[in-house]
């Protein structure tokens, strides 16, 4: 325990950590400290995350530290605590130094928006991000330590049982690793070394990590479920293999061109570019200035390393063709912002006889960088802003829905309801505050909270204290289809609720 405080009194431990921790809090203390739900939130105020089904096999262990109940504040700051913990392993596992480095790279990991994505599912956020932590310690360990590929295969088994699409940080981290020794002028034999290592954990836990979900789901006899294409995995036949790698390079360049978070304004839209370029340039810089590019393996293992950079983004896509990449699942994308200031600092480190002609350069990249991190500060925000609205509005609905239900004639405690449709956008039409924002940020994103019958149970009961006898299935549908349906009007006119057969029936569209 001692040499562990004497690593948090380092500058090199205690910087990023303090910076993720007060930079992640400022981020998101407006959520840690409201309660905002999302369409999954109501259904979920207290959750085993028994998700073997899923394949999340460890999610149960990585949420019970926390309890299995949705506690807005400890679920989110272990969150960040993880988070804070991870940006220090990425420092280290980059060999940072720079105090604006270690200060910033905690900052892109602490706000970037696909965090707030996963903090509007609180119930199981703190979960999450130990997956992420896993993720980040398994690349670590398997560079910093002889033999540390063994444990880090067993570390990522235990990340992807906790949410699969974070196999693509590990994976990220070891391919901008071998591409960060090309630019060092590292030996062949280092570099297949190292490339090895990589391979044998990538391999070794992706097995361990089915073997123990196939063991898991024949001792509860279950299966996988059909969500996101998950009963496909592991079968992949030779004929689907082209199609799939068209579908994994061309979600990543529409994500980074259409994806509306690294771009989402004018001056997001600038500092991409700028970032980009000087990247590009500065790799190319430092690539011939080590005189790494004599090296016939240099050029290839660099241009390998790249081409696999949008295969190690989108491997999931391999795995299943119904897999559908949401913001919760790209997590990965901050790495490429961190890699950005990885490079910022090797280049410096590179002309160390003419740093001090850098410091316009140096001073430029450390503010693009710090406003980048602004902008997502704001998105996220934006985002918990828009959460509000959505509950503020539900909450509102759901009251005069509730009393006219109530004072209805032929309503008594109990009796079925069958709610039918959607809420309609002409009775209630969308204020569309943040949509350009928030429509990518996967759980904050819409108008109402609520679409389907049982949300509307769980809504009334755990916020309005009213116990209701939602039905769904087949009388709602047979209703739908109905010349009764046919003839009503929509909530809230008079004619929008009407007893049939025992049924007391809505309509909502």
């Amino acid at each position: 325990m001692e040499k562990i405080f004497a690593k948090l009194k380092e500058e090199q431990y205690r910087v990023p950590f303090m910076s993720a921790m007060i930079i992640g809090l400022m981020t998101h203390m407006f959520m840690l400290v409201n309660k905002f739900p999302n369409v999954d939130s109501m259904t979920n105020f207290y959750f085993d995350q028994n998700m073997v089904t899923s394949g999340r096999w460890f999610l149960t262990v990585a949420c019970g530290i926390s309890s299995y109940y949705d506690l807005n504040f400890v679920n989110g700051l272990l969150a960040i605590i993880f988070i804070a913990l991870g940006a220090v392993l990425v420092t280290r596992f980059f060999d940072v130094k720079r105090k604006s480095s270690l200060i910033l790279i905690p900052a892109i990991m602490a706000t970037f928006p696909a965090v707030a994505a996963t903090m509007s599912y609180m119930y199981t956020v703190d979960g999450y991000m130990l997956g992420l932590l896993m993720a980040i310690s398994a690349a670590y360990i398997a560079r910093k330590y002889k033999f540390g590929f063994l444990i880090g295969a067993a570390i990522l088994a235990l990340s992807m049982g906790t949410y699969q699409a974070y196999v693509s940080v590990t994976i990220l981290l070891c391919i901008f690793d071998i591409m960060l020794s090309i630019l060092e002028d590292k030996e062949l034999y280092d570099l297949w070394n190292k490339i090895f290592k990589y391979l044998i954990m990538g391999i070794a836990g992706g097995a361990l990590y089915f073997g123990i979900l196939k063991l898991c789901l024949l001792i509860e006899h279950k299966e996988l479920d059909t969500y996101q294409g998950l009963n496909e995995m592991g079968k992949l036949a030779i004929g689907d293999i082209p199609e799939r790698l068209k579908n994994v390079y061309y979600d990543f360049f529409a994500f980074s061109f259409r994806g509306h978070i690294f771009v989402d304004n004018f001056y997001s839209k600038i500092i991409m570019c700028i970032l980009v370029s000087a990247t590009i340039v500065a790799i190319a810089v430092i690539f011939f200035k080590t005189k790494a590019y004599k090296k016939w393996y240099s050029w290839i293992i660099m241009i390998v390393s790249g081409a696999l950079i949008p295969f190690g983004s989108n491997i999931l896509l391999m795995m299943s063709s119904k897999v559908e990449y949401h913001l919760l699942m790209r997590m990965q994308w901050e790495l490429f912002i961190v890699l950005a200031v990885v490079v910022a600092e090797r280049t410096i480190a590179e002309f160390e006889t003419v740093k001090d002609r850098l410091v316009v350069v140096k001073t430029v990249s450390v503010v693009l960088i710090a406003v980048l991190c602004y902008n997502f500060l704001l998105m996220d925000n934006i985002a918990y802003f828009n959460l509000q609205q959505k509950y503020e509005k539900t909450y509102a609905y759901c009251v005069r829905l509730l009393d006219r239900i109530e004072q209805t004639e032929g309503y008594y405690t109990g009796i079925p309801i069958g709610l039918v449709g959607v809420i309609s956008k002409d009775s209630y039409p969308t204020t569309n505050l943040t949509g350009d924002i928030t429509d990518k940020i996967r759980g904050t994103d819409g108008d109402f909270l609520i679409y389907k019958g049982e949300q509307y149970r769980e809504f009334m009961k755990n916020y309005l204290g009213a116990s209701l006898n939602i039905l769904e299935g087949q009388d709602v549908e047979d209703m739908y289809y109905s010349e009764e349906y046919e003839s009503m009007t929509t909530f809230p006119d008079k004619g929008s609720i009407k007893v049939v057969n025992g049924i007391m029936f809505v309509k909502l569209e």
